[in-house]
């Protein structure tokens, strides 16, 4: 049974992983008060589960950034009408077991897009340029000259995308700027609509085969899970280069890792890596021409506070009894705080 303590809201963030306060606070004054939980981005025993459990009893909303949400774990949160995702992927919660539990999932779509769209477009230079070697071995070695760090120009190359929604639009536009030609896959839109977004339509086999770079920015769903895999790998021109900066498990790690080796991927940028924390022992960290990020790429001030806000108020939004602005389900049945 719920509880009838005064409903708070939990915030979950880490020293890693933290969230913008004050747009929360802000969102949320005079309506609950906010208190952090650091709860860790790692798959829980049932043994901590509990012990998190206790921490977050009461609580009436969740601002997820850190954590996964499992079905066990909502079992012992009665008072919880909704969790507020940190941003637009939603894979961090069993959006089906809130809703057979009456719990409302929102997200903050298009809030990182701006800061998406430009570390795509940063690791797209950083692979053609070899900036990372280069600078890396700089520091390294103490060591100068350019021979060995002899790179290759965006301008008049084919990008590729998979996806064209919110990140996916804005990396076209500034990609053309660069003078670069993109085409672009994405099932959810018509041709019309992806030539308007200044792209041309392909199908996915036709930009596998066509691109020179291609970037990653799909959900991550049954559909597009490991879409780069061997087949598609085998499709690619010899040469092409990588870039996801959007879910980790639309890649195969093993399968990339063996295309770069051969020299059929000329290099790979991966923002994303499958399963977060990633298994150290994948084989991406020892493949050749390949720049790993932590998944930094919404990891801006201005994007922060953008997330923090709109996550925040759908929260206020439902804890005063009004529609969210972006529900991700519809729960079977609402509970009362």
């Amino acid at each position: 049974m719920p509880s009838k303590r005064r409903p708070w809201v939990a915030i979950t963030a880490t020293d890693d992983l933290p969230v913008a306060m004050p747009p929360v606070r802000d969102a949320l004054r005079g309506i609950a008060p906010v208190r952090t939980v650091p709860l860790p981005y790692s798959t829980l025993s049932l043994k901590e589960e509990t012990k998190y459990a206790k921490m977050l009893q009461g609580a009436a909303g969740m601002l997820l950034r850190p954590g996964y949400v499992t079905p066990t774990l909502l079992d012992q949160l009665p008072d919880l009408n909704i969790i507020a995702v940190h941003g637009a992927g939603v894979d961090q919660v069993d959006v089906e077991a809130c809703t057979e539990r009456g719990v409302l999932v929102t997200n903050a779509p298009g809030a990182n897009a701006d800061a998406v769209a430009e570390l795509t477009l940063c690791l797209m230079i950083n692979l053609a340029r070899r900036v990372a070697e280069g600078a890396s071995r700089v520091h390294n070695e103490r060591v100068w000259g350019e021979a060995r760090h002899t790179g290759s120009e965006i301008k008049g190359k084919m990008l590729g995308l998979v996806g064209v929604g919110q990140i996916g639009s804005r990396v076209a536009g500034i990609a053309k700027a660069f003078g670069m030609k993109v085409c672009a896959h994405d099932p959810g839109l018509t041709a019309k609509d992806i030539r308007a977004l200044g792209a041309k339509s392909v199908t996915l086999d036709t930009l596998l085969a066509e691109s020179d770079y291609i970037s990653l920015h799909a959900p991550h769903i049954p559909a597009t899970h490991h879409l780069i895999n061997s087949k598609a790998l085998r499709r690619m021109k010899k040469g092409v280069f990588l870039i996801n900066a959007a879910r980790g498990a639309l890649v195969d790690e093993i399968a990339v890792a063996r295309a770069l080796k051969s020299g059929k991927l000329g290099g790979a940028a991966l923002d994303v890596l499958e399963g977060e924390p990633p298994n150290p022992k994948s084989p991406i960290f020892d493949a050749p021409n390949i720049l790993l990020t932590p998944h930094m790429a919404g990891s801006t001030n201005e994007c922060l506070d953008t997330i923090a806000g709109t996550a925040a108020a759908d929260i206020a939004r439902v804890l005063q009894k009004k529609r969210p602005k972006y529900p991700v389900n519809k729960p079977r049945k609402r509970k009362t705080a």
